[in-house]
């Protein structure tokens, strides 16, 4: 009788740890996914004092996300230029994760064909970390910024979603609307929403 005794003390105590200590949960989360609207000029062909990259991950002063001068800084998550092939005589936006620069590989974007609407929830894999990624107006990007490591000791990247909005070939600049979660290691891209407790 003792043992079946035991064997039950311990799965109450098992099912009670599984459902409100989980080591593995994330703390709640305390800031909405917020959206903003940039632009950024090529990393060639511009003035070297317009910004040409992107920072998911929260930047000084004001701790949020940003854009980010390149000349001025290299902590940003990918950045944006205009490609020419010179044999086809084609032109290209392009935007250019960490890796694709020669920076610490770490973070990355990814294609997606579902609208910015239909993004709710950023993938843990898939990102292209070290080559350009071609795009154009209506496309649909996820972001993984670089690993950070979260208040709560995990280390896990900040996620965004993107939808380019405008691509001017002459001013050589892009623009876009994003979408951030400003939650470390929170994946919810869930527009204007709290993301909830993974």
């Amino acid at each position: 009788m003792v043992p079946r005794l035991v064997a039950l003390l311990a799965l109450v105590v098992l099912a009670d740890f599984a459902a409100c200590n989980n080591p593995f949960q994330l703390p709640p989360a305390n800031l909405a996914v917020t959206s903003d609207t940039v632009t950024l000029w090529a990393l060639t062909g511009t003035d070297v004092s317009r910004p040409s990259a992107y920072s998911v991950f929260p930047v000084a002063p004001f701790g949020i996300p940003d854009v980010v001068r390149t000349d001025r800084s290299s902590g940003f998550d990918f950045a944006f230029d205009i490609r020419t092939d010179t044999v086809v005589k084609d032109t290209t936006a392009v935007l250019l994760p960490r890796g694709a620069m020669g920076l610490y590989v770490d973070g990355g974007l990814q294609v997606t064909t579902q609208t910015i609407d239909q993004v709710t929830l950023a993938p843990t894999s898939g990102y292209q970390d070290t080559l350009a990624v071609p795009v154009k107006v209506g496309t649909v990007v996820l972001v993984a910024s670089r690993s950070q490591t979260c208040n709560f000791g995990y280390i896990r990247p900040y996620y965004a979603k993107l939808v380019v909005t405008s691509l001017d070939f002459v001013a050589r600049s892009i623009a876009f609307l994003i979408y951030n979660d400003s939650n470390c290691g929170y994946r919810s891209l869930k527009a204007d929403s709290l993301p909830p407790t993974e």
